[in-house]
């Protein structure tokens, strides 16, 4: 099966064409929980991202200004056929997304390959039932494909029980670090714009003004963005089931494992 991404029902989603990013396999799928003793683990080589913007507007304009250059050289010669561009293809994921922050409404994908070797490291901010229904979601969607998942669960003894949480997440070198709810929204609304190179996926919860690096995955009743801004409507933590938990992972992950970040995505 392969991978796809989620269904994107609003402005700016990716057409049929889309593809799905690459990533090294590591075989040690699992799920692991970490406590103040750790443990020891590789290092992960981690997987160059996408060219971005600025890199393909550079390409461009350096091929336009080889093209003028050509002209000018040759005066009315015809200019010799252009070579194909190594450039990703018209309508690939990474060529849409929409500016960070953008909320759009999303469906989970109708497929999902396995995961094996991708590692999500879990941030638990409390033993709340939302936490526990999230987390029980994504150990089945772990469990289900393969991936390898390390659970955080937070000291709240702790001065910083979210930062130290963060900070042993960082340790275990992870592809993704979802956090679960609102409980992390603060810190990581901080913490994730001075880590432009770690992907985070929010569950359950948005930030107020996420960078590229976040995506978020929200439902009606389950929209809050932490005590910096008012949420989306009203909160209601009976919002937060099995499913909506499972099929929020599943979409939250293809879109980050697709390139497309740094968005909301509502489930309707």
């Amino acid at each position: 099966m392969s991978l796809t991404p989620p269904t994107l029902l609003g402005a700016g989603a990716p057409g049929p064409g889309a593809s799905s990013a690459s990533f090294t396999d590591r075989p040690r799928p699992g799920h692991r929980r970490i406590t103040d003793a750790g443990f020891t683990d590789a290092v992960i080589d981690r997987v160059p991202a996408p060219r971005t913007g600025a890199a393909r507007a550079a390409a461009t304009m350096t091929l336009v200004g080889a093209l003028l250059s050509g002209c000018a050289a040759g005066g009315n010669a015809a200019p010799s056929p252009a070579a194909p561009s190594p450039a990703a293809p018209s309508g690939a994921a990474y060529d849409v997304v929409p500016e960070p922050g953008r909320t759009i409404d999303a469906a989970p994908s109708a497929t999902l390959e396995r995961l094996d070797g991708y590692r999500i490291a879990v941030i638990v901010p409390d033993d709340s039932t939302t936490s526990s229904v999230l987390l029980s979601a994504a150990r089945t969607v772990a469990g289900e494909r393969g991936a390898d998942l390390v659970e955080l669960p937070v000291d709240a003894s702790a001065a910083d029980p979210i930062g130290q949480a963060l900070e042993r997440a960082l340790e275990v070198q992870p592809d993704v670090i979802a956090g679960l709810g609102e409980g992390v929204v603060d810190v990581l609304g901080f913490e994730s714009a001075q880590l432009l190179d770690q992907q985070f996926l929010v569950v359950g919860a948005q930030l107020a003004e996420p960078t590229e690096n976040v995506t978020a995955v929200i439902w009606d009743g389950a929209t809050s963005r932490g005590s910096s801004a008012g949420a989306d409507g009203d909160l209601d933590a009976s919002s937060v089931t099995p499913q909506r938990g499972e099929a929020a992972f599943e979409t939250g992950l293809a879109s980050v494992r697709d390139g497309q970040t740094g968005i909301v995505l509502h489930l309707g």
